[in-house]
């Protein structure tokens, strides 16, 4: 994997020490430092994250921070058609968080970003998987919850 989006969630736990998966955000920003995977991060995310910190903390020369523009709102827009002719997939899921997701999806499958880390695994099959099957790409899905040992045994 060349590159990958940082969720908020990510960022969250990357500078909170006290966070039970801020071991597993720490190792997993090591090695893709070590792997040069390039690291990127989505003003969506810089907004959610600044609610309750100041993004400047966050490691931002490390990151390249890519706006939500146009073609990312388009995309998006195509997304979210597609969740709502399977609602059935998506009714439990707060009708904000797909939107958000649908944007920073938009935002990888523009850029051609091969992996997206999140904590939020409900959105991997319930989300991302649909879009990716009817857009014919596909994501490396990173979760937080596996440790980067368990990952690696994985790729293996």
């Amino acid at each position: 994997m060349n590159s990958v989006l940082l969720d908020t969630s990510f960022c969250i736990r990357l500078l909170k020490k006290d966070e039970p998966l801020h071991q597993n955000v720490i190792d997993y920003f090591q090695y893709f430092l070590e792997q040069k995977t390039e690291l990127y991060i989505s003003t969506i995310a810089i907004a959610e994250y600044s609610v309750k910190d100041d993004p400047n903390n966050l490691p931002l020369k490390m990151m390249k921070i890519i706006p939500f523009d146009f073609f990312d709102g388009k995309t998006a827009g195509e997304f979210h058609s597609i969740l709502l002719e399977q609602k059935n997939k998506v009714q439990d899921i707060d009708r904000n968080v797909v939107k958000d997701d649908c944007k920073l999806i938009a935002q990888i499958f523009n850029r051609k970003i091969e992996g997206y880390i999140t904590k939020d695994h409900k959105s991997f099959g319930q989300i991302i998987k649909p879009i990716a099957e009817t857009k014919g790409f596909s994501i490396e899905l990173l979760d937080l919850s596996i440790s980067l040992q368990e990952f690696k045994r994985e790729l293996f």
